[in-house]
């Protein structure tokens, strides 16, 4: 197997090798600008395979990452999904404080709406999310 997987550390618009699939693992909605990264994929592969986030999941939601979640799939959309499934899952937390530690780093929108788990121990967040054929 490790002969057949290649991991390239490097911006993605950079990447020029061919290969069977190409793989995004929670990260298209990361990119600047997912259309464009569909379409070099495309470039490298014939078959894209995303693992991401579902607009409207809650976690989504408390991470503030919405309108970049969103993006992400109407790229998938306007690219054409040959095949879609969506999984359900939590996100959980002992208290607050390990709450905080996770969603920081999405900055002030986020700090603030994990401010309505203040105080609490043994939080439960639902998350959904995508594998997706492109």
């Amino acid at each position: 197997m490790q002969d057949s997987i290649a991991v390239i550390g490097a911006d993605f618009e950079d990447v020029t090798l061919h290969g069977d699939v190409v793989y995004f693992e929670f990260c298209l909605h990361e990119m600047d600008d997912p259309q464009r990264a569909l379409v070099h994929a495309s470039q490298r592969a014939p078959d894209i395979v995303v693992f991401d986030h579902s607009p409207g999941s809650d976690w989504v939601f408390y991470g503030a990452e919405e309108e970049k979640v969103c993006r992400g799939a109407q790229a998938m959309d306007c690219f054409g999904v040959r095949r879609r499934e969506t999984f359900r899952t939590e996100q959980r937390s002992r208290d607050d404080a390990e709450l905080f530690a996770k969603v920081k780093a999405q900055g002030a929108t986020a700090i603030q709406r994990a401010q309505h788990f203040a105080g609490a121990t043994k939080i439960v967040i639902p998350m959904s999310y995508e594998l997706a054929l492109l």
